[in-house]
């Protein structure tokens, strides 16, 4: 019988986002993670989240800045989904999207880390 090759797998294609809070209030991870998880279901839906692949990386209490990951395809409707959260637990949030790259270590390397 003949041999099959199975053909090489790319990998999926991820940007990174490091975004600032600008909020009077401490916010933790755990509230972030559920602002942007509703929001990403309330805009797009089941389907939309899954196609996003959305995934809160790193997060700076202190500094109020993360780093987001989600699929390069749904770069925009993630930045969409950031900009539409304007609260969190009833106290006025504004998420500013400062740099996006395509890895975690060039994505620190332009933020000066």
């Amino acid at each position: 019988p003949p041999i099959l090759y199975s053909m090489p797998v790319r990998s999926v294609r991820r940007r990174y986002l490091w975004a600032h809070i600008e909020s009077e209030t401490n916010q933790t991870e755990d509230t972030l993670h559920k602002a942007i998880d509703y929001k990403i279901h309330f805009l797009y839906g089941v389907k939309g989240a899954t196609e996003m692949n959305y995934r809160l990386i790193e997060f700076y209490p202190k500094e109020k800045n993360m780093i987001i990951r989600c699929n390069h395809n749904r770069l925009n409707e993630m930045r969409a989904v950031l900009a539409h959260i304007s609260e969190i637990n009833d106290a006025p949030v504004r998420i500013d999207v400062k740099l996006v790259s395509g890895t975690i270590k060039t994505l620190k390397k332009k933020a000066g880390f």
